[in-house]
Order: C-alpha cells, then structure tokens, then sequence
C-alpha cells in the first residue's frame, strides 16, 4: 500500500487539480494538496475515511454507488455536480469526474475522482458582464434614449439618457424587466400625459405601438410638458430597439413658426435640418440655408421649383405621398432615404405640416426635413455590434472579420485594418478590403502611417479631407494617397497593441461625428477585450498540455512513467489483435542497481538511471516505446519487430550499456539484464505479456545476468 501511495503522490501529488482516490469499499486512500485545500481539510481528515461527510445531499452520496457497482459501465463516465460541505463548513458548488482502476488482473482496485471548482464560470460571467458595461459606455455616448427589449420584450440594456428621458420610471429600469411593467411604473408616477385617456386605456394603445415596432415614428408627451419622438424596430432575434429623442424644442420651434411666420427666416437658416415652405402645386416658396446647400443651389436658382422632382425618381413617390397626406388637412411625418442633388445620400425624417389660410383651407405646406442618418446609422451598428459579440456562432477570427466589416459599412470606407505595433514597426493582423487588396502580414515603418498619430494622441483621430488638414505634411499622405481616415488606439490588458483604423482615397462628403469616434472606440475597446480572451485561453491550454505531460513523464529520466507506459502498451496489444503484426515486450534491469545505491549514495545510483535511459533512447525508433515501470526496471516495446530480431536489437543495446553507461566513481561495471517475450494471440492484455518478459528476465539474472533472455513457451526452456 505504501508503494501504491508513493506511486500516486508522485502522479498526483504536484497536480494543480484536486485529486482524490479511494477503494472499492469506497475508503479514500489518497489526496493530494490541491484536494486538501479544496476541501479545507488536512489528511488525516481524509484518509481512512468515506467521502459521504463532504456531500450537501446524502442520497447523491448514495447513488454515486453505482459507479462501484458497474466501474466499465459507460453510462458512469459523466461529469458529476456536487454542492459539497467542506472542513470549514461552507459549501461549494463542485464539478468531479471519476474513472475506475484496475490492478494487474482486470480487478477493480478502486476510483479515481478528480474534483473542480466551478468558480472560474463566475470569472467569465464577469468578462461578460465588462463586456456588457462596455456596450453600456458607448450606448451613454449617444445623445438619444436607446434601449433594446428581448423576444419576450424584457429589457436587456439602456443608456443613461433613456433613463433621463423618463427618470421617474427609472428605478423600474433593469435588464429583465418587461416593457409593460416599467410603463405601469411611469403611470403610478404620473410621468406620461395620457390626452385624457385612462391609464388602462392608454397603456393599451403604447403597447400596441410597442409591439408593433414597424419602424413607425411614435410622438409622447410627458406630464411635464417635454415631448418625445419614439422610434421602434424588430431586431433579427424577435426583440425590439428604441430610440427616444427630444423633440420638445422642434415641436416649440414648429409652434413658433406657426405663430410668427415672418420670423420664419431667422429660425430656419438656424436650423441644421432643411426648412422649406411648398404650395399646393409642389413649387418652393421658401428654402432655408441648409435645404440650399442640399439641393445644391441658391435660393434665386430653386424658389419656384419642384424640389421633389431634383430627387431620384423612385423617391419621389414617397415624397409624393407625404404631400398628398399633409394636403387633406394632418400632419404627416416619415422616415425616407433621400439622394440629394449635392451628392450626399441621407437617411430623412420628413415632416409635412399643412398651411391654413384664413378660411381654414389648406393653401400649402411647411415642409421640415431632420438628416437622421447618424442616429439611424449608430443604431443599426450597435445593435449589430451586440448581435456580433454576444453570438457562440461565430469564432475569434470570425468576429473580428465581422466587425471590420462592419466598421467599413458604418464609416463608409472601403479598407479597415487592425495592427499591431512592436517598436517602429507596424504589422496588418488583420484586414478588409475590395478584392483582399490588403493582406495580413504586410509590415511598414510606424511613421508612414497615420497611425502614429493615433498612438500620439492617445485617442481616436479621424480626417475627412487629409489634403486640407494637419495630415497633409504625413508621410501616409505622400506615400498611399489616403484622403480619409478614422483611427483608435488598440489596447490589450492595458498595454498598447496597435490599432484599428478604417481608410479611403476620397474625399468625404459627411464629417465625422462624436458618435462615429464612439463607435470606433467602442470596436477597439472589444477587440481588446477579445485578444486579451484568446491569449488567456492559449495559455490555459498551454497549461493542460505541460500538466498532460507532467502526469505521463518519469521526473528523473524523462521517459513514460509506469501509467503513461502500460497504457501505450496496451494499445500496442490491440493493434496487435487487429492487424496481427508482431512487437516484442523486453523487460530491463540494471544488475547491482542495489549495491551503486549501497556503496555510492541515491545520487550516484540516480546519475546512473538518467545516463542508462539517454543511452537506450538513443538507439531506438521513434516508433518503439520505453518505459520507466519500477525503480530500476524498465519495459520496451519495439514494434514490429519478431523475437530474434529483438534479440539482435538487445544485444546491440546491452553491449552499447557497457560502453556508455560507466561512472569513474564506481567500482563496478554497470551492466543490464533483459528478458524477451513476443506478442501472442493468448496476450489479451499487456499484462500477460510484461509477466513473460519479466519470466525471461528472471532467467537471464538468475543465470549471470548481464545477458539477454527470450522468453520459451515449453517448460524449463531458455533462450540465450
């Protein structure tokens, strides 16, 4: 039993995973440190006794019975969840996998359970959750309420100013809950102005609209007077995107206009949204600054005009319906993708407002027209954002690609890169570009690219006209022709990795905004994120295959322990059942390895064992296998090699021993002695085999040693 302890201590016993062993009396006989610590327990607490203290529930103690029971059965080969009561009496959440083993024999000698704990899920829930705040930052860098509900409409996350918006329903405001019950909660606040309306019959009608999410621009009033424009959508998953906007000073500015149309001017050139007033014909009667500079024209050249007719062709029809809705005495409003002559494509909400003259008739309209394409936009790429990194679907690589794609459609930039920067070298990790124009691995000098500005300022930067800008005097400018440019910095764990950037050769037509430097921080604030992921996960695996190799290689000579051995062994005799090609099992033993201990010291007899296993490995095929399996025995399979060619082989290597393996400091020479056996259809299992050889061994000891002996299947027959 001492042996078998020392055998696993010296398997288990530096292992980082909490190892524990028991009998088939289900009687622990082994744990090693990490199983000590993971149950707050000292050996003597664990040895000799059953595990049945440290189970939360006494029935699963009771039912893990059955792995004793049927050890082969494969139904038993799972992974257990155990809530176990440690030495401190706290509990913990367990995971524990078990495998049987069997001594020489095929008897069960008892279990072996390897115990986790399951902790390091909390670790990556918390990445996940950073993850989710990080969203959470960029989400509070939009200027309007943006919230996004599941399929079974319950919140999943919204930024600040959804809560500013309706502050007094944000204490109801948590991922989870649903739609309605946050609209219950504004009720009771008296947050909404209902028109009249009770609440039942009020909520009704929000929550049709809600549901509906056809994209329909919704408009609320608050009890404290502020208005809102609400604007709903489907996502491809069932749920639903909001934004909220405060309309309350377009609604005044309108009111205003309405009231005091002599000061129509003054207002509207202020507006950044065209401003134009159209009669019952279409023709412009009034256009502000910025409608001018949209259509492309002074106001001499469009006044009289069909505006609507400068558009596309197949947006004039939408245009057209609008009108005709406004001319019938409402107000009509609607989302529009717009081609305007002065070349800029713009996502519109258009607002048509009936003029009413004196007697009540309509006699024309005040059109307003709201470029909504940033906020459309930054609400498409959010959302998308989210969808890209929070899908299983999609790998590292894929995600990565996902999001330069991404960023190349948010930007409206043909190139996007990743980098990453060591010293004054600037390396492309990873890149989108038409027809893969860019490719990772491409490397230039940091300072001819824009990108050492980025890393400069310590924050995103971006250039819409590098000709006409700080960037002109760059080297990129003069060596790659790149007019447009948006770049962040890239930092993993902390630490400057490179960058993200996203490029063209145009000049662009739309400025970048303080959304737009969002989002890119908010793609280089995930990647981040993401490598750092990968590099944690690399080096976890890194830490499987070292603890791997830990478990199967002998300390001192660096060949197969016993366990690793015998199992190659054995899958060794069940190729030799399937394919019948013959291998022989050659049992080793140094002569006197006793004595070398004796006279010398361990150290000397341990020098002896590292010089013997270099000078055997040496001489061997990569495909024949050696193995440390006792103190000074060792076990070798040369595969496909028959019993007297294994014995020319041996003599080789004996010879070779006597040559190579002396110490000046011992007084003796150092010898081997082997036994042979060749593989037999009777060998079911190494062991039989090993039992040959180890026969074989006996003989060539016990007649002289320093000989090799094969292995006779007659009686009192040797070999020699």
């Amino acid at each position: 039993m001492e042996s078998v302890t020392l055998d696993l201590q010296q398997s288990f016993g530096g292992l980082n995973e909490a190892v524990l062993v028991t009998n088939p009396d289900r009687i622990i006989v082994f744990a090693n440190a990490a199983m000590e610590k993971l149950l707050r327990v000292g050996q003597h607490d664990l040895i000799g006794n059953t595990t049945k203290p440290f189970f939360a529930d006494p029935a699963q103690f009771d039912r893990m019975a059955e792995l004793y029971q049927r050890p082969a059965d494969q139904k038993n080969r799972r992974m257990y969840a155990i809530e176990a009561v440690l030495g401190d009496g706290t509990r913990k959440q367990l995971e524990v996998v078990s495998a049987p083993l069997f001594d020489t024999s095929q008897t069960l000698a008892g279990l072996l359970f390897i115990s986790r704990d399951v902790s390091d899920r909390k670790q990556l829930e918390t990445q996940l959750s950073d993850l989710a705040l990080t969203l959470e930052d960029a989400l509070d860098a939009i200027l309007e309420g943006f919230a996004i509900y599941d399929a079974d409409d319950r919140l999943i996350i919204c930024n600040d100013m959804y809560r500013e918006i309706y502050a007094e329903s944000a204490p109801a405001m948590f991922p989870g809950n649903r739609f309605e019950d946050i609209l219950r909660f504004g009720l009771r606040k008296a947050q909404y102005n209902t028109g009249g309306l009770d609440d039942e019959a009020w909520l009704e009608t929000r929550l049709k609209q809600h549901q509906a999410a056809d994209g329909a621009v919704i408009e609320q009033q608050l009890e404290t007077g502020r208005w809102l424009r609400i604007s709903e959508t489907r996502t491809s998953t069932g749920g639903i995107v909001g934004i909220r906007a405060d309309i309350t000073e377009l609604k005044d500015a309108k009111a205003l206009a309405e009231k005091a149309y002599r000061n129509l001017h003054l207002m509207a050139d202020s507006m950044s949204a065209c401003v134009g007033e159209v009669d019952l014909e279409g023709k412009c009667l009034f256009l502000n600054k910025t409608g001018c500079a949209w259509f492309n024209g002074t106001p001499e050249e469009l006044l009289g005009t069909r505006l609507r007719e400068k558009l596309p062709w197949n947006e004039r029809d939408s245009v057209r319906s609008l009108f005709m809705e406004a001319m019938s005495g409402e107000k009509a409003s609607g989302e529009i993708g717009m081609h305007f002559p002065d070349g800029v494509t713009r996502e519109c909400l258009m607002d048509c407002n009936p003029r009413f003259n004196e007697n009540g008739e309509v006699d024309g309209l005040v059109v307003v027209i709201s470029d909504i394409t940033d906020r459309k936009k930054t609400e498409r790429t959010l959302a998308e954002l989210y969808a890209i990194t929070s899908t299983r679907e999609l790998g590292h690589e894929d995600k990565i690609a996902e999001i330069l794609r991404l960023g190349c459609d948010h930007f409206d930039l043909p190139v996007g890169i990743i980098s990453h920067v060591i010293g004054e070298n600037y390396t492309i990790t990873h890149a989108q570009s038409p027809g893969d124009t860019v490719q990772p691995g491409q490397s230039f000098e940091l300072k001819d690219t824009y990108c050492t500005l980025t890393l400069q300022a310590d924050e995103p930067v971006a250039t819409g006209h590098a000709g006409q800008s700080e960037f002109a005097a760059h080297p990129c400018y003069r060596l790659f022709d790149i007019e447009t440019y948006i770049g962040a910095p890239l930092l993993v764990d902390g630490i400057v990795h490179g960058t993200i950037n996203f490029t063209g050769r145009d000049i662009r037509r739309r400025p970048f905004t303080a959304a737009d430097v969002q989002i890119i921080r908010q793609f280089a604030d995930w990647i981040g994120h993401e490598i750092a992921r990968q590099r944690d996960h690399q080096a976890l695996m890194d830490a499987k295959i070292r603890m791997e190799r830990i478990a199967s290689i002998d300390d001192l000579t660096q060949i197969l322990n016993r366990r690793a051995f015998l199992e190659k062994a054995n899958t060794e005799i069940q190729r030799f059942r399937r394919t019948s090609q013959v291998f022989t099992a050659v049992m080793m033993d140094i002569d006197h390895f006793k004595s070398i201990n004796d006279q010398h010291g361990h150290a000397a007899g341990d020098d002896i064992l590292k010089l013997f296993t270099r000078t055997i490995s040496r001489e061997l095929r990569s495909v024949d296998i050696f193995g440390r399996v006792g103190g000074e025995e060792f076990c070798l399979i040369l595969s496909g090699t028959g019993l007297e060619d294994a014995f020319t082989v041996c003599e080789r290597l004996r010879k070779k021993i006597v040559r190579s393996c002396q110490d000046p400091r011992l007084s003796q020479v150092v010898t081997c002695s082997m036994g042979l056996a060749v593989s037999s259809r009777e060998d079911v299992e190494f062991s039989t085999l090993m039992q040959k050889a180890d026969t074989a061994l006996y003989q060539a000891k016990s007649s002289g040693r320093n000989k090799c002996v094969m292995h006779d299947a007659s009686p009192d027959s040797i070999a020699v």
